[in-house]
């Protein structure tokens, strides 16, 4: 069936829709749950309700063993889950997945002649069986595999399903895994201060051991810059989340509507694309905030920097058609292109372009402005300015500074996180002082001439 045909298909569709939407509900609640073991069986539980069969699992892979063992899942008997292992090579299912990165598919396990089936596979009445590779940012991670007790054909939608499933419980693992180190970090930090504290009550002769804990309490101080990484993440990924959130309501009530025509299709597969393109968008945002803080370099290259302001509010006012902001764009086409990262530079605009209209929503006049013009020598500025009543004084005196913010639910990471960025790509952003109205950023990028 060619994919025109299947885009046409009432049940396919449906099918699709439903494997979506239980896909972004259990990315939500990995993103929210602490505790991975609980992340990984609700994963299997829902890729075996997805694909209508009774039986999943996840395997991890043990460097020491060799081995998968069997972590969580749904479905089995007793005894199998935390117990059950295989080789971590070609001779099983979940083995050869692991081995070479592929899915690995039996659709009779009868007619299998090459693969080593576990004992419990027989004890289940297993026939059919799908297995797709996790792979962690280290490398291979686990398995996720589901399982029929009758004869299942997996389709290549089944298969794009489980490995975004995957892909997700990968994320979720690394996840987890910063999170419990960066909690280990912290704890270590409080016992340290306890200890700091009963020392300074000795007598002067511990003053040695109280500098020596004190040089361990700079150290644990840098890991604690772990968590600003992860509530940086966590403002900056709200944007393409909210889109995502968005896109998929669309097409959710398009398909509620119940009007399947050509049209109706078009735009279904309009909105998954703009879904997807969001999705990735928000693993380049992970990527990015991670390599600065680690200070790897951009990925910078030439770019229309009319393009890259346009796109950005686009991407903004999108969720606010009904902000009654009027958007007022003045590109100077004398200016060069510049030498940046355009996902980074996105970033900072739709940040700066956010706090404008949150700025404007009590104004009477809401003008939004967007220049660029020629900088100092080398470089090129991108002004953001509003008509909104402006910055409390309190404010300004911590301007760049994190968790400074006059929103109720802000973080006050926005302005820190673009000052980053801008940094990162050679550049720098400021308020400009002295408006008669508003507030107006100013942003410097550097041109191509100058890099190269």
């Amino acid at each position: 069936m060619d994919e025109d045909c299947v885009m046409n298909d009432p049940a396919v569709l449906d099918e699709l829709r439903r494997q979506q939407a239980a896909l972004a509900n259990f990315g939500t609640f990995a993103f929210h749950e602490p505790e991975l073991g609980k992340i990984l069986t609700e994963a299997a539980r829902v890729c075996a309700e997805c694909l209508l069969i009774p039986f999943a699992k996840i395997c991890r892979y043990r460097p020491v063993e060799n081995d998968l063992l069997i972590v969580a899942g749904c479905g089995w008997h007793a005894g199998v889950i935390g117990n059950v292992i295989s080789k971590a090579d070609e001779t099983s299912t979940q083995g050869r997945a692991f081995v070479t990165g592929k899915p690995v598919i039996l659709e009779d396990v009868a007619k299998n002649g090459s693969l080593t089936l576990p004992a419990f596979y027989a004890e289940h009445g297993i026939v059919s069986t799908a297995d797709v590779l996790i792979k962690g940012k280290a490398g291979p991670w686990g398995v996720l595999e589901v399982d029929s007790g009758g004869h299942r054909e997996f389709t290549e939608h089944d298969i794009v399903f489980l490995t975004g499933f995957a892909n997700v419980v990968a994320e979720a693992v690394a996840t987890s895994e910063r999170t419990a180190a960066m909690q280990n970090a912290i704890e270590s930090m409080r016992h340290l201060i306890v200890e700091k504290d009963q020392l300074l009550t000795e007598r002067a002769g511990r003053e040695r051991k109280v500098h020596e804990l004190q040089s361990e309490l700079i150290h644990v101080s840098r890991l604690n810059a772990m968590g600003h990484m992860t509530a940086a993440i966590a403002h900056e990924l709200n944007q393409p989340l909210a889109a995502i959130a968005n896109y998929v309501g669309a097409a959710k009530h398009s398909l509620d509507a119940g009007v399947v025509d050509p049209a109706a299709v078009l735009r279904l597969k309009g909105l998954i694309d703009k879904v997807q393109n969001q999705t990735l968008r928000a693993g380049s945002i992970i990527k990015n905030l991670k390599d600065v803080v680690e200070k790897r370099e951009s990925n910078r290259f030439e770019t229309k920097l009319e393009d890259v302001v346009r796109d950005s509010l686009a991407m903004v006012m999108y969720d606010a058609t009904d902000s009654k902001v009027s958007a007022q764009l003045n590109f100077d086409p004398t200016v060069p292109r510049v030498l940046v990262d355009k996902v980074q530079i996105q970033q900072i605009l739709i940040n700066l372009i956010r706090n404008s209209l949150e700025a404007m929503h009590d104004s009477e006049e809401r003008i939004l402005t967007l220049t660029t013009a020629p900088g100092e020598p080398g470089f090129v500025n991108v002004l953001v300015r509003d008509s909104g009543a402006g910055l409390p004084q309190d404010i300004l005196q911590r301007l760049f500074q994190p968790f400074n913010t006059t929103k109720k639910s802000g973080m006050g990471l926005g302005l820190m996180v673009c000052q980053t960025l801008a940094e990162a790509n050679g550049g720098r952003i400021w308020r400009i002082k002295d408006e008669a109205k508003g507030t107006c950023f100013c942003l410097s990028l550097p041109l191509v001439t100058v890099a190269a």
